[in-house]
């Protein structure tokens, strides 16, 4: 008796279907509903709203420097004390100690890369024997170690992670010069 029932539950909803595909139909036609604010945009609104009505009324008319570019020279992030002396750096044309110690390991590097790129040259003309290139190439393994001790002190002195660098690997080096 209870499947008859369930048959007949079963029949009612399938004649029902098209009846409310259509109220479905037509509330997809319907206008979407203005969607509430959040508290955000309810906030930005009023900052908004107060400086408008703050320009209206004259308020900002007798700011210092209106009219003139602004000036972005100082770094936001930096606490006052370093904002000072950064300045005073630049002031005299000088840099912090991490930033002349970048400016240095970043010309040894290029000579370093010359003198590998001129033997490279030399070796792939064949205009130096393979011993002679060993030979040259180890010479190489000093100024990369010395070059890799001033790395080092400037990754424990610089400020912010992303101004690190690598050490220098001579095999790297080769990579880049003989895949370029």
């Amino acid at each position: 008796m209870s499947s008859n029932n369930d048959k007949k539950q079963w029949q009612k909803r399938l004649d029902d279907l098209p009846d409310k595909l259509t109220e479905y139909k037509n509330e997809a036609q319907l206008p979407a509903q203005p969607k509430k604010p959040t508290r955000e945009e309810k906030r930005q609104a009023l900052v908004e709203r107060l400086i408008q009505e703050a320009m209206d009324e004259g308020k900002f008319d007798n700011l210092p420097g209106k009219g003139k570019p602004l000036q972005f020279e100082d770094n936001p992030y930096t606490e006052p004390g370093q904002a000072w002396a950064y300045g005073l750096l630049k002031r005299n044309g000088l840099a912090p100690a991490w930033i002349e110690l970048d400016k240095e390991i970043r010309r040894e590097l290029e000579q370093i890369r010359h003198r590998l790129r001129v033997l490279w040259q030399r070796r792939q003309e064949n205009l130096i024997s393979e011993e002679a290139w060993q030979q040259s190439a180890a010479r190489l393994a000093e100024p990369i170690a010395e070059l890799n001790k001033k790395i080092d002190h400037l990754n424990l002195i610089v400020p912010v992670l992303s101004a690190q660098r690598n050490r220098i690997r001579f095999e790297n080096e080769l990579r880049r010069l003989t895949h370029s």
